[in-house]
């Protein structure tokens, strides 16, 4: 049996992955970064080439932003969000459909999230398409 917080940090991850997953598809930068620590890293494995590129955060809003400027549509759909904590960290997993006009790729975040000052932010994503 978990103690009562530990479900209580596993929905205020959920919520933050939730609000992350809003910022996409709305293009709200700043609701996007607000997920984020400011000094998160971001890695995308690319399949077809199998190597791990590894940006900043800036680079990965540049990217997202420049998706909805190319596309009527940018949205990331979570088929699922299985989150673990413990103590003060937490990793979510989410397999995801991404939509781009017309364009649809599924892949899956793995998100590290810390627990600072009583609030959870996202440390590290990695990725793949």
């Amino acid at each position: 049996m978990q103690p009562a917080t530990a479900q209580s940090d596993e929905d205020q991850v959920k919520d933050v992955i939730r609000k992350y997953l809003q910022a996409v598809k709305t293009w709200d930068p700043d609701g996007f970064r607000s997920t984020f620590t400011a000094d998160a890293n971001i890695a995308h494995y690319y399949v077809k080439g199998d190597e791990i590129k590894t940006i900043t955060l800036d680079q990965f809003v540049d990217t997202i932003g420049s998706l909805h400027k190319k596309y009527d549509n940018a949205e990331e759909r979570a088929k699922e969000i299985d989150v673990w904590v413990v103590d003060h960290l937490a990793c979510a997993r989410v397999p995801f459909a991404f939509q781009m006009g017309p364009r649809a790729m599924e892949g899956q975040d793995l998100f590290n999230l810390a627990k600072c000052k009583g609030e959870w932010k996202i440390i590290h994503k990695s990725y793949y398409l």
